[in-house]
């Protein structure tokens, strides 16, 4: 499953257009995301493995994205879907979340505060899947342009047919996120 990270990273390296590579890890976990824009939103890609327990998910999305000004602060973030193929607790799932992502930075300098929501309902998720959802929060601070490193905290859970509700990962990780 450390293949998925591989194939984020491997396809990002063949986009000519500009583009953002974000990988985090924790002791027992890894995740790879690639996004890249077209017109007002950005394309995404991306997969996480956790090697605990075997349990992954992949999936592929499209974000309205942008950025804008209140006070003299900065937002950057958007809404979108995306399209989930998860395994976990030994059984798979598919679905379609809907949600977004926000980072705010105070004072427009180059710390920022952020979050992600995913959540899948029982209508759009599939297989043997009753519902999915995939959270996190984050700091990131802008080390050199364009360059960022972040520490951060996910939950990520399926909820199956038979009743059962394992987390896919949940936990701390650290990361770096490469705007090109």
């Amino acid at each position: 499953m450390r293949w998925i990270a591989l194939a984020v990273l491997a396809a990002a390296s063949f986009s000519a257009m500009a583009g953002t590579i974000d990988v985090n890890l924790s002791n027992d976990t890894i995740e790879g995301k690639f996004s890249n824009p077209i017109g007002a939103a950005d394309w995404t890609f991306g997969g996480l493995y956790n090697r605990d327990n075997s349990n992954w998910f992949a999936n592929v999305g499209l974000l309205a994205a942008g950025d804008g000004n209140v006070g003299n602060s900065r937002f950057s973030g958007g809404l979108g879907g995306k399209i989930y193929t998860v395994h976990a607790g030994g059984q798979d799932l598919g679905s379609l979340a809907l949600g977004g992502e926000v980072t705010w930075f105070p004072g427009n300098g180059n710390f920022g505060l952020g979050g992600y929501a995913w959540y899948a309902p029982g209508v759009v998720t599939f297989i043997d899947g009753k519902n999915f959802y995939d959270t996190g929060l984050r700091a990131q601070v802008e080390v050199f342009r364009n360059s960022f490193a972040y520490l951060g905290y996910r939950w990520t859970r399926a909820e199956f047919e038979n009743g059962a509700q394992p987390y896919v990962d949940t936990g701390g990780f650290a990361g770096i996120m490469v705007k090109f």
